[in-house]
């Protein structure tokens, strides 16, 4: 970034930035399942029996019953009447917590002809404190910039007149933990009935940039 200075108010104004990886602590797996009976609530996970099925492999796998919450229910009528021999579509959410289940989740839809994973976010639950951690070394380096400045312009370093958080950049402004195609990106899509996109790549790391702007009083040297 390019050091600005206002030596006729007595401002040096500086700006800094800095690029850190940040790890994904979860990833939340958005499935939809085809069952030939509707039911709501936690019922559902125990008597739609393609439900069930999802349910159970993956319980099997290491992923807890208490990861699964239903995100809503889409129910076929026949004639207008709505009955428990209804078909329905239920959308469920998966979190989990272990990120080395991410790939049971894939192979469950594909082996599962009723399972269709529609999106896969990646989740930065550490993301606000880091951000504060990183912003704080950013204020520490815009001092230590200012004060280079100051040497530089034969004048002393003064008190903090103004400091402010830049957005982050548009190439990294995307939907937090929702990306596609490239070592910062997710699978999102449908994945189901025995097709998985062989060109995808899975990770669970994103790149951030954070960005500050500071401004400072000067002093003449004495």
């Amino acid at each position: 970034m390019p050091e600005q200075t206002g030596t006729e108010t007595g401002i040096i104004a500086v700006e800094v930035s800095a690029e850190h990886d940040l790890e994904a602590d979860h990833a939340d797996a958005v499935v939809e399942v085809k069952a030939s009976a509707f039911f709501t609530g936690a019922a559902a996970f125990t008597n739609a029996k393609e439900l069930a099925a999802l349910v159970r492999g993956l319980e099997e796998l290491g992923v807890p019953r208490t990861a699964f919450s239903l995100q809503g229910v889409q129910a076929e009528t026949n004639e207008g009447l709505l009955t428990r021999s209804s078909s329905a579509t239920y959308t469920v959410l998966i979190r989990l917590e272990q990120l080395e289940r991410v790939g049971d989740v894939l192979a469950a839809c594909t082996t599962l002809k009723q399972a269709t994973l529609r999106e896969l976010r990646w989740g930065y639950s550490r993301e606000p404190v880091a951000q504060q951690e990183w912003m704080e070394a950013l204020a520490a380096e815009s001092v230590k910039k200012a004060r280079r400045v100051a040497a530089g312009l034969g004048v002393k370093l003064g008190a903090l007149h103004r400091f402010a958080e830049r957005p982050e950049s548009p190439n990294y402004s995307l939907r937090r933990g929702d990306f596609l195609g490239s070592d910062d990106m997710a699978p999102r899509g449908s994945y189901g009935k025995g097709r998985v996109p062989l060109a995808i790549t899975v990770t669970h790391r994103k790149r951030v940039q954070v960005m500050a702007t500071a401004e400072f009083h000067t002093l003449p040297e004495s």
